[in-house]
């Protein structure tokens, strides 16, 4: 996968009128042209970080000071694929004309550590996955990448952002975290049995002084996909979508019929506010494990939306884009290739409840109370799915090779109008509602 990614971020109160114009995060071969940016609501942004990928580098644990290269087996998602960082390297992505960060992901097997703590993992590939965990986060913005995807089934490439106080792969870190995304105690909310409770909850006081966290505040970490896509074998056929995990799920009551999947009108539109562009569909397959199902680290609503039948994910650069506005006008959206994809507006994160009358006693209800999303950090990786991931399996016997990724991450400020919440860090106290 070849990529090109821009992160462009909102203005907080870090960044008011007297803020800086030295951008500390930017990498000085950042094009004139790169440094503002236009969004779909008519603003201005201006830039805040970027990365050209046009040298040489080591992304090892403590090597570089934007990115971190896990050295992990991807035990989660049914995962096949060991994660080392010298698979990713930055090079020139010949008949391109470009230098590019390469993700490389080939069958050749190897055994380490897991992101759990056991020893002597086997896996059969070996790839990469690059993370600003801790490093650089953003709240509010937008996120875009550029980006040539690998061919073959199998490949699962992922561009997006994960919430902070968890970690991808990290199973144990995201317990009660992912993709937990609301703030308040509610005793009308229900879980899936196997759901496990949320670990930051609005319901539980806390001593600041000695844990950190603030009293009655719920906190999770919240997943935003740019991009997941698949190749087929032989390049046509192709699909991409972008996504949010939320959890906790709304009511049943709300979801699509029993062995249906979301649609954009009709039965099966299950949250308010989604909107799909001219090609956009929901995603037809995955929004969520059934109830009752095994849930190890969270029971999300996965809501996702894209573009299917594309020939040329692999031979073209596409550009890929998600806004992501604050406040009570605010929502998210996708853009691929300037196209207009899909979009969930704030009524989306709002308050879902439904009550049933008894003929004695009071109404009985279920809710899923108002959710949001706090700071995020970018990831960038290549996985390769088990078998039952895919419907046809030649893949295995494939050696894979090439996933080429140039990034140029590119963070903007509004320039006019400072938007409440937005910021840059990832040691926000509070989280910060869409």
């Amino acid at each position: 996968m070849r990529v090109a990614a821009a992160v462009v971020i909102a203005a907080g109160a870090a960044f008011g009128s007297g803020a800086p114009e030295e951008c500390c995060w930017c990498d000085r071969a950042t094009p004139k042209s790169a440094q503002t940016i236009v969004g779909s609501d008519s603003q201005v942004y201006k830039l805040v970080f970027s990365d050209e990928f046009d040298s040489e580098r080591d992304f090892a644990n403590g090597k570089d000071t934007k990115w971190t290269a896990l050295e992990v087996g991807d035990t989660s998602n049914k995962g096949a694929a060991f994660y080392l960082p010298e698979q990713a390297t930055v090079l020139e992505d010949e008949g391109y004309g470009v230098t590019a960060l390469r993700i490389l992901t080939e069958r050749k097997n190897y055994t380490g550590d897991s992101p759990t703590g056991e020893k002597n993992i086997f896996m059969p590939y070996r790839s990469a996955m690059l993370q600003s965990w801790n490093k650089f986060c953003f709240t509010g913005g937008i996120l875009e990448f550029r980006a040539r995807l690998p061919r073959g089934g199998g490949y699962w490439p992922a561009l997006w952002s994960f919430g902070n106080l968890g970690r991808a792969v990290y199973q144990d870190s995201n317990t009660g975290l992912w993709p937990w995304s609301y703030d308040e105690c509610s005793p009308d909310l229900e879980l899936p049995p196997t759901d496990p409770p949320q670990r930051i909850s609005a319901c539980d006081d806390r001593d600041f002084d000695k844990e950190g966290l603030l009293p009655f505040q719920g906190r999770g970490a919240t997943e935003l996909d740019v991009l997941e896509g698949a190749v087929s074998n032989v390049g046509t056929g192709s699909y991409g979508v972008g996504s949010v995990q939320l959890s906790p799920g709304i009511p049943s009551f709300f979801r699509p019929p029993m062995f249906g999947f979301p649609t954009a009108s009709g039965p099966g539109s299950w949250y308010s506010g989604l909107k799909f562009g001219p090609n956009g569909k929901p995603n037809n397959g995955w929004y969520g494990p059934p109830w009752g199902s095994e849930c190890l680290t969270g029971c999300p609503d996965a809501l996702s939306g894209g573009i299917t039948e594309v020939d040329d994910f692999d031979t073209k650069y596409w550009t890929y884009r998600m806004e992501w506005r604050l406040g009570p006008k605010g929502g998210i959206s996708w853009y691929y290739d300037g196209a207009f994809i899909w979009s969930m507006s704030a009524s989306s994160f709002g308050e879902y409840k439904v009550c049933a009358d008894k003929p004695e006693g009071e109404p009985s209800c279920m809710m899923t109370p108002k959710r949001q999303v706090s700071s995020l950090h970018i990831q960038i990786d290549t996985s390769v799915c088990s078998g039952s991931w895919v419907k046809r399996r030649s893949w295995v016997k494939r050696r894979f090779r090439e996933i080429v990724a140039q990034i140029k991450p590119r963070c903007h400020e509004l320039r006019c109008r400072a938007q409440p919440g937005s910021a840059l860090g990832c040691a926000l106290q509070g989280s910060v509602g869409v």
